[in-house]
Formats: C-alpha cells, sequence, structure tokens
C-alpha cells in the first residue's frame, strides 16, 4: 500500500470513528428520553446535566443578561420535561430544546417590565484588544452584544450551538432563506467589529 493510499485510508477510518461515536451518543440520548418519557428521574437529571450549561449560555446571549439567564434556562427545562411526551424524535433533542429556550427569551424580552429596568448588561462595553481565552470570551461577548438580537440569536446558534440552517430556522420561527440573509450579515458585522477591536489604537 503506498504512503497516498495509506493517508487516505487513515481519514476514512478516522470519519467512520467520528460517525460510529455519533451514532452510539444519539442512541444513547434516545434511550435516555424513552425513560424520561416513562416518567424516569434519572434520565431527567441526565438530560439536565448534559444540556444545562449550553442551554443557560444560549439564554444568556439572547437575553444580554447573565442575571436572568439561569431562570429562563430552569423554566425552559421546565416546559421541555412537561411537553416531552410531545417530543416525537423527528430532530434533534438538542434543537427542540433551543427553541424553547429562544421563544422563552424572546417572550421575556417583549415584556413590558424590560425596557423599564437596567439596560443589557455587556451593551455598552467598549470593545478591547485582550489576551487569553477568557479575554477573547468576553471579548466575544461584547461584541455580540452590539448586534441586533435577531442577527445575535441566529449566529450564536449556527456558530455555538451548531444547529444546522432548517433547525435555525425552526427554532427562530422564519424561512431558512432568512436564516442565510441573517448569518450573512451577522457574520459581517461581526468581523467588523472584531477588526476595529483588534487595531484600536489606545490598546
Amino acid at each position: 500500500m503506498t504512503g497516498e493510499s495509506s493517508l487516505q485510508l487513515g481519514t476514512v477510518l478516522r470519519a467512520m470513528t467520528a460517525l460510529d461515536t455519533t451514532d452510539r451518543e444519539t442512541r444513547e440520548e434516545a434511550l435516555w428520553i424513552a425513560q424520561a418519557k416513562a416518567g424516569e428521574e434519572a434520565a431527567y437529571r441526565w438530560l439536565l446535566e448534559r444540556y444545562r450549561a449550553r442551554v443557560v449560555r444560549l439564554a444568556a446571549h439572547v437575553l444580554r443578561r447573565d442575571s436572568e439567564a439561569e431562570d429562563v434556562a430552569q423554566e425552559a427545562f421546565l416546559t421541555a420535561f412537561r411537553r416531552l411526551p410531545s417530543f416525537r424524535g423527528d430532530g434533534r433533542f438538542s434543537a427542540w430544546l433551543f427553541q424553547i429556550t429562544v421563544r422563552l427569551c424572546l417572550s421575556r424580552r417583549r415584556a413590558a417590565h424590560w425596557t423599564a429596568e437596567m439596560p443589557d448588561e455587556f451593551a455598552t462595553v467598549s470593545p478591547v484588544r485582550t489576551d487569553g481565552d477568557t479575554d477573547t470570551r468576553l471579548l466575544v461577548s461584547a461584541l455580540l452584544g452590539q448586534l441586533t438580537p435577531p442577527l445575535r440569536a441566529a449566529l450564536v446558534l449556527r456558530e455555538l450551538e451548531g444547529l444546522e440552517y432548517g433547525e435555525i430556522a425552526q427554532t427562530l420561527g422564519i424561512p431558512v432563506g432568512t436564516v442565510r440573509s441573517r448569518l450573512n450579515t451577522a457574520r459581517a458585522q461581526f468581523r467588523t467589529l472584531w477588526t476595529a477591536a483588534q487595531e484600536d489604537p489606545h490598546v
């Protein structure tokens, strides 16, 4: 076997291994969901531990208020568990859960008390060039806060949560074409903000 053929075979085998791992995880999750539908408390805990951090992160990005993200996450899980019998497994559980989370976030943002309270957290943070993973995350959070909620939600769902375009469309209740348009706009605006932050002459 030539070196090139060996390299190609290695690539294929690695891809197959990754696929097998994904399939195993999908089957495992399906079993836990079935047990949760049957009322198994351990299954609820498994789903909560698997997705809690991601749901809190998504809520924080959409709301721009870390202080309320935990409350929304808790409400999202309570809603999801209550509606679990209606989850048929046609799509990913994560996409279904994120859809519930985003809708709760948008409903909270539309509430009358929202604009009467403090402004969104990080919304007025000036972008600065920083070093280190933690500083980079803070910078990304600050820059995301400068996007409009529709653009920010689409970008977070795609780039941070890894949802497919169709899943984002279902989550946000918009056509796939609108998802593509929002992502293009969001990416362009974020790149502009990122470049400006890196070139900040005061850093």
